[in-house]
């Protein structure tokens, strides 16, 4: 329940709360960032250890850490203590808590009219509070005439961050670093791809970005980001995280350095070149590689099967090779493509996108840019022949329309089921699997192209 309230003071120091070891400046922070809502935290710091019993307090983690995978060690004292006991804290203080807390205790509000006055906390609505004063004299009064609200310390059990806390048993006193780690939700990462098509749509420039994301409620300050690109396996589950509702995102621009890049295991990492800050709520974007220009192809798509009959436009498509002789030759994330083609005056027109998958190096890009607009197909059913109750025979009339002032590169693709024969043929074709035909034909500009072909089906 939402509460307009003016002020609330604490009389208690906050900075007396928690007095165990709660050092919390970190000297090493990693982030390792995944493409579906996950992030792995690394942090490293000094702590100061005494003999025996020991409570450690790291505030500050994620607000949507998964408690099950927090690992904590001393690596420089293996041996040497035991984690007795973890707990996370999330109990975060807020308006709502702090009245419930005070619930049936002694509080002071002020007035506007500047009255101060005292008395057990019966009940806080959204618009009253109900106080019960000496004489047994109970007051309700009304929100909106109350400035502050005194309290006299923090109620046990809330705390400022969420916080991890051990009990260790150690066997060494003084200084030594502690290496912290967990998997958090609440981060991801995507690539998105400008694509720039020059005016006769076979050379391009590609550039990239890098947006990470950050809802996990917490920033992470002068971080080491790596990314993971590839679909890694996650055990279904109930959730043991603390969720956030994210807030609004704000946009930065990181450094122009681009990522060092490498295989790990059957993934590949993209390591950022310097640290840098992760704040919660925060679309960062940094450059996935430098400006590439290389050769591509336009074709236009008409695909069918079987026994279908349509007249639709045809499906544009760019396609580019990604080889280390066109210039490319690297492990794509996936991402969205967005496709530009500048005009006769130079200026950039937005012409489509596209959602490509992970791509490796040797692998063809594909994208679908849109229908067009001048380019059209029609396929009819001219004969089908029953010849029994498990063969046919079909005679299939493709015509494709070109009404453009140039001439169009056109892929006729034709997926048949069954056991197939193709008897008779207009045009030359190639297979391209048990079911898939391509017919590859260049219509000329303002005219069209008729395939035709007749096959045997037999199921």
């Amino acid at each position: 329940m939402h509460r307009d309230y003016k002020g609330i003071i604490l009389s208690l120091l906050l900075c007396l709360y928690l007095p165990c070891l709660a050092e919390n400046e970190f000297k090493n922070t990693q982030v390792t960032i995944y493409n579906n809502d996950l992030g792995l935290i690394f942090q490293e710091k000094e702590v100061a250890l005494s003999k025996g019993a020991n409570t450690l307090r790291i505030e500050g983690v994620s607000k949507r850490v998964r408690p099950t995978t927090v690992k904590l060690s001393f690596p420089k004292i293996t041996g040497q203590y035991q984690l007795v006991e973890q707990n996370y804290l999330y109990d975060l203080v807020n308006t709502q808590k702090i009245f419930d807390k005070y619930t049936g205790e002694n509080v002071m509000f002020r007035l506007k009219s500047d009255e101060n006055i005292s008395g057990i906390l019966m009940n806080h609505e959204k618009d009253h509070v109900i106080l019960s004063l000496p004489n047994d004299v109970i007051r309700i009064l009304a929100t909106e005439n109350i400035i502050d609200y005194e309290f006299p310390s923090l109620p046990g059990g809330l705390i400022l961050k969420p916080t991890l806390e051990w009990n260790i048993q150690s066997a060494f006193k003084g200084k030594t670093d502690a290496q912290l780690s967990y998997l958090t939700s609440g981060m991801s990462w995507n690539a998105e791809y400008i694509l720039v098509l020059n005016r006769e749509e076979n050379e391009f420039s590609l550039n990239s970005w890098i947006s990470l994301n950050n809802n996990s409620g917490t920033t992470f300050e002068n971080a080491k980001v790596k990314l993971i690109a590839g679909d890694i396996h996650r055990a279904t589950m109930g959730r043991d995280e603390y969720k956030v509702i994210p807030q609004a995102n704000i946009l930065s621009m990181a450094q122009k350095k681009v990522p060092e890049t490498r295989e790990i295991g059957d993934y590949y990492l993209y390591a950022l070149p310097n640290p840098i800050t992760l704040r919660h709520s925060e679309l960062k974007q940094v450059s996935l590689f430098d400006e590439i220009n290389g050769k591509g192809r336009k074709v236009y798509l008409f695909e069918n099967y079987s026994t279908n009959e349509i007249e639709s436009p045809l499906r544009v498509v760019f396609r580019i090779e990604n080889r280390k002789e066109n210039n490319m030759g690297m492990a794509m994330p996936k991402g969205i493509v967005r496709v530009f083609k500048r005009d006769v005056d130079e200026t950039l027109q937005f012409i489509g996108e596209d959602q490509i998958e992970h791509t490796s190096n040797k692998d063809t890009l594909r994208l679908t840019i849109g229908n067009a607009f001048d380019v059209k197909g029609k396929r009819t059913i001219i004969e089908q022949d029953r010849s029994s109750k498990n063969a046919e025979t079909i005679t299939v009339k493709i015509e494709i329309r070109n009404r453009k002032t140039t001439s169009a590169e056109v892929e006729v693709v034709e997926n048949i089921s069954g056991y197939w024969d193709i008897k008779k043929t207009s045009h030359d074709y190639q297979q391209q699997s048990s079911s898939r035909v391509l017919f590859p034909i260049t219509v000329k500009a303002d005219s069209s192209e008729t395939i035709s072909y007749t096959y045997t089906r037999r199921w």
